[in-house]
């Protein structure tokens, strides 16, 4: 395994969103760290990030470096759901049913924060909130239990209306929403004068995954989106030696991490720890980071200090035989 990338902070003027990603078979949704308002007297002192395939974990020391207090707002903005993009994907959320469909949870210096949630839902650039409110319709697109029973109850003119303003495909019986979602936690934070802030949050990844035997494994592209070096490629290979014969693929799962934006900050990341938990010791792990430590037997960190984020971050996990795919 070869790593070249990893961070979690990210600093913007406003909120920033996170692309979707398809590959074949597969989805990824991007998720990132916190987004605050720039504000140059806040230093990241430090950042911890721990991924895997079940939750996404990161601690955060900040220090106010002026003779002030600041206060600043911070957002953590969830992945953005499309429906043109991903109502047809592989792709499985965590807790479908709630608006916060990561499980986000957020403590300051070892309490609790209740964040707020603010969600809008757009067709192209055409916000379509109030639409979809008014009929009663989920701003998640992939609530598809919802957008089925929401065609039970709503007449068919007004069914009509909704896909004349492009929120449902032009075809009979089908509930496919087809707007974005975009949603962000936030809340206001005072950083006192000369003090470190601690915070830590917790979510779990919406992963995307694909079939993935040798062959595929083995392409120059497959290998250098994921640094898949020569060993991970080998052991890839073991995993499909003993894979049942009736299978043929192993499954491969995709966790992504939005880190780039953090080269906002006024100065970079004083110490940066990476670690990644494959999860069992015979799975494959893989990510785009040069010089990284295996820690446990099933755990890899990498370590820097004076951080600036380079590229963004994507995990890659293979896992042996059969087992659960993720569909939704």
């Amino acid at each position: 395994m070869v790593a070249r990338s990893a961070a979690a902070l990210l600093l913007a003027v406003g909120f920033l969103g996170t692309p979707a990603r398809a590959n074949d078979s597969a989805s990824e949704l991007d998720a990132g760290g916190l987004v605050l308002r720039r504000e140059p007297g806040i230093a990241l002192a430090s950042e911890d990030l721990s991924i895997s395939r079940e939750r996404i974990d990161v601690a955060y020391v900040f220090r106010n470096q002026v003779n002030e207090p600041r206060t600043v707002r911070i957002a953590f903005p969830l992945p953005p759901i499309d429906g043109r993009e991903l109502s047809v994907s592989a792709l499985k959320l965590p807790q479908p049913e709630r608006a916060n469909f990561v499980g986000f949870t957020v403590t300051v210096d070892g309490h609790p924060v209740e964040p707020e949630l603010e969600e809008r839902a757009f067709v192209g650039e055409r916000e379509v909130t109030d639409l979809l409110r008014r009929h009663g319709l989920p701003l998640n697109p992939l609530r598809v239990s919802e957008l089925e029973a929401a065609q039970k109850r709503i007449d068919k003119a007004a069914w009509a209306e909704l896909v004349k303003a492009g929120l449902f495909p032009d075809a009979e019986g089908m509930t496919e929403g087809l707007w974005r979602s975009e949603a962000k936690f936030h809340w206001l934070q005072t950083f006192p004068p000369g003090k470190e802030v601690r915070i830590t949050h917790s979510y779990a990844p919406v992963s995307g995954f694909h079939l993935l035997d040798p062959k595929e494994a083995s392409r120059a592209s497959y290998r250098a989106t994921y640094c898949l070096d020569d060993p991970g490629l080998a052991a890839i290979r073991r995993l499909h030696a003993k894979a049942p014969s009736e299978s043929g693929h192993l499954r491969a799962f995709v966790v992504p991490y939005i880190v780039t934006t953090a080269r906002n900050w006024a100065s970079p990341i004083g110490r940066f720890t990476l670690t990644v938990d494959k999860g069992t010791p015979e799975a494959v792990a893989s990510f785009c980071r040069t010089g990284i430590r295996k820690v446990g037997p099933t755990t890899f960190r990498w370590e820097a200090r004076d951080y600036v984020p380079d590229h963004d971050l994507r995990v890659l996990f293979v896992l042996p035989g059969p087992g659960p795919m993720g569909i939704r």
